[in-house]
């Protein structure tokens, strides 16, 4: 049905696109001033954009739906918030994501179900596209159990590894599993987060995984003979470590 949505709005809005281009063309030589205005931060941008698509849409807007971006990456929060639904934009839940990583967005709807399109920026297209298909939901709920098991404040990451690489076993996730767009999935979402370490980058993480510091916390409790044993790590790098721990 969403792809039905997409292909529909490509279809009908073509051509009031080249409309409205032909209507405002683009000067021939910015102004310097243009050129040199400051930086906006992601979520600045984003409610900037569709501000300015909402007040210049034909379309009757009638609610907001929030749209999760179906990753490994995407916390477990973003993923729950799928299909929940708002009769304004709701900026202040407009979270921004990590550099890389986008978590998902809120994108508006018409009255007969319809995206509203012509008010929708085109990362919120991209993010559709990215997504649709009738696999969604099984997906999701693969993600949402993935997410829940690797953001556990109770087990151990040995029971992280056993309970995650069981869920390939269950038949209503084996084609989710099989779909995950990972390389060396599950170790490399772990792997990913000892790189929020600061000055770990990805060999230095992979050595904290074969020494068996698997995660952030473990790094933080190791001694300094342990994180000194360990290839490439000195006395300035668990410096930094622990002036992180200590913030």
């Amino acid at each position: 049905m969403l792809w039905q949505h997409i292909r529909y709005w490509f279809r009908q809005n073509r051509s009031s696109s080249e409309a409205v281009a032909q209507s405002n063309p683009a000067p021939s030589e910015p102004l310097q001033a243009e050129q040199t205005a400051p930086e906006t931060s992601v979520l600045e941008s984003t409610c900037l954009e569709t501000s300015n698509l909402e007040a210049a849409s034909p379309e009757v807007i009638s609610g907001w739906r929030y749209h999760a971006a179906l990753s490994v990456h995407t916390p477990l929060t973003h993923l729950r918030r799928d299909g929940q639904e708002r009769a304004h934009h709701p900026y202040h839940l407009q979270l921004i994501s990590n550099p890389g990583h986008s978590y998902g967005a809120w994108i508006p709807y018409r009255a007969d179900g319809l995206v509203a399109f012509s008010a929708t920026s085109q990362s919120q297209v991209d993010s559709l596209i990215a997504d649709a298909g009738a696999e969604r939901e099984q997906r999701l709920r693969f993600l949402i159990r993935f997410r829940e098991i690797f953001e556990s404040k109770v087990l151990h990451i040995d029971q992280k590894l056993m309970q995650i690489y069981a869920l390939a076993d269950k038949p209503e996730f084996a084609w989710a599993w099989q779909s995950v767009q990972v390389d060396n999935f599950p170790d490399n979402v772990f792997l990913a987060e000892l790189t929020k370490l600061r000055g770990i980058g990805s060999q230095k993480a992979l050595m904290l995984w074969k020494a068996g510091l698997r995660t952030p916390a473990m790094v933080h409790t190791a001694s300094d003979q342990d994180l000194l044993s360990i290839r490439g790590i000195g006395p300035k790098l668990i410096a930094q470590l622990r002036s992180q721990s200590a913030a």
